[in-house]
């Protein structure tokens, strides 16, 4: 079975849109991660931590029922400082006979209390056992925009100036994509956001997602997404300064994919 798996992954050409890990948050908001400032911003607008005021870690785990081996672990940090943000990020996708796995290097600055600019660095690899691994490097840009108190305006691309990997034997690309939401604060308990994507090559996608904090311990959330189309869900525990985030996205095609992740904010 694990060689079909390589088989059927590795003769076709595609995206490795597995490394688009939002965290459980975005995700059950429809993986809404243009205007929500969140840790797992990190892997979407890199503009998206600059709310943060103390460091922050987040671990994260999917597991992919489509097939039972194949699962993907996540790790995010941010340290701010001034009006400045780094952070940094890995993922991991795949099983053992097949993987993909990337590193992110993130730094955004704030320029008052309204717009904050970000720069993602990224380093990808992909290795199929036995069969030829490969690399590349990508870049991030995004820009986040507080207009009014309850507004944010959020856009971002993902490798704009579309590097690719450096093997020939493997027939994979690193997705350009182009992104535009806004997020609408409708109470102080009442999130509602939306984006708008385009992958190179490929339909517009739109996405709804709703964060709804229920009392200051458990938020609720919940979100669409068009295209392909899939349903979100999840909650989130805060509890001083431990976060536990779960979430599922069910895929007519793929099943159920659920996620957890376990934060700390220092």
């Amino acid at each position: 079975m694990k060689i079909w798996n390589v088989l059927l992954i590795s003769l076709t050409p595609f995206y490795l849109f597995a490394q688009n890990n939002l965290g459980p948050r975005l995700t059950a908001m429809g993986n809404n991660g243009a205007a929500v400032t969140d840790i797992w911003s990190l892997q979407a607008n890199p503009s998206g931590i600059s709310e943060f005021k103390t460091p922050a870690v987040s671990l994260s785990y999917i597991k992919h029922l489509f097939n039972n081996e194949i699962s993907t672990q996540a790790f995010a940090a941010v340290v701010p400082f001034r009006n400045n943000i780094i952070g940094a990020g890995f993922q991991r996708y795949g099983f053992s006979e097949y993987n993909e796995s990337k590193f992110s290097f993130l730094y955004t600055k704030r320029f008052g209390n309204k717009l904050s600019i970000g720069l993602n660095g990224n380093y990808h690899q992909l290795k199929i056992a036995n069969y030829a691994s490969s690399k590349g490097l990508s870049v991030d840009v995004g820009v986040l925009y507080q207009f009014k108190r309850q507004f944010t305006l959020g856009a971002f691309v993902n490798n704009p100036f579309k590097q690719k990997f450096n093997s020939t034997e493997i027939v994979a690309k690193i997705p350009t994509s182009f992104h535009v939401g806004a997020g609408y604060f409708a109470s102080d308990k009442v999130l509602i956001a939306t984006t708008v994507s385009k992958i190179l090559n490929q339909s517009i996608n739109v996405s709804l997602g709703i964060d709804y904090k229920i009392i200051d311990l458990l938020s609720l959330r919940g979100g669409l997404s068009a295209k392909p189309f899939k349903q979100h869900a999840g909650f989130g525990l805060n509890c001083k300064k431990f976060l536990l985030d779960m979430a599922t996205t069910y895929d007519a095609n793929l099943g159920y994919t659920p996620q957890i992740a376990v934060g700390y904010a220092f």
